[in-house]
């Protein structure tokens, strides 16, 4: 969790950039690496594959769904996934470690209105929801953040929508 914590200074020291809402899905990944970097992160974002209005992305076993609205090259919904193998405790917790990582650089880039302490607050929420009840949701200024964690598949999603956008 050293890169969880390093994020999580991060969320609480660092400004994000202004308008992030106006950068277009393909561009995700420009965006979240240099956040990535800064706080020491090997992790790495690249595009897997890109279509009109959503765009994928990967960062080891992490993947990243980002989209937009139809007509309207702007982000407004980014999906980041994970999928856990029973049985490795271990690489289960650097995968929630990688997961927890990229959200946290979603709200430094994304979410740059939420106040530093709040991003703090909603990132060791939506860690403790992942590892316990499997479900959550938070609002900031712009964005609804929600989680859902399927016991049965391991499919752990985490999702940070512009409020704009509606809850869904």
């Amino acid at each position: 969790m050293r890169i969880a914590a390093a994020l999580l200074f991060a969320t609480l020291a660092y400004p994000a950039a202004a308008n992030p809402f106006d950068i277009p899905p393909e561009r995700y990944d420009e965006t979240i690496n240099p956040t990535l970097q800064q706080v020491g992160s090997d992790l790495r974002v690249r595009q897997s594959a890109c279509a009109p209005a959503r765009c994928r992305f990967v960062a080891r076993q992490v993947e990243v769904e980002v989209s937009s609205p139809v007509g309207r090259p702007a982000t407004e919904r980014i999906t980041i996934a994970a999928t856990f193998r029973q049985g490795d405790d271990e690489a289960g917790q650097r995968l929630l470690e990688d997961t927890l990582t990229m959200i946290g650089a979603t709200m430094v880039a994304y979410d740059p209105r939420m106040a530093a302490d709040q991003r703090g607050e909603i990132l060791l929420e939506l860690g403790d929801a992942a590892l316990s009840v499997g479900e959550a949701h938070r609002d900031s200024a712009d964005m609804h953040y929600a989680l859902s964690f399927d016991d049965v598949s391991g499919r752990l999603e985490i999702t940070a929508a512009a409020l704009s956008a509606g809850h869904g």
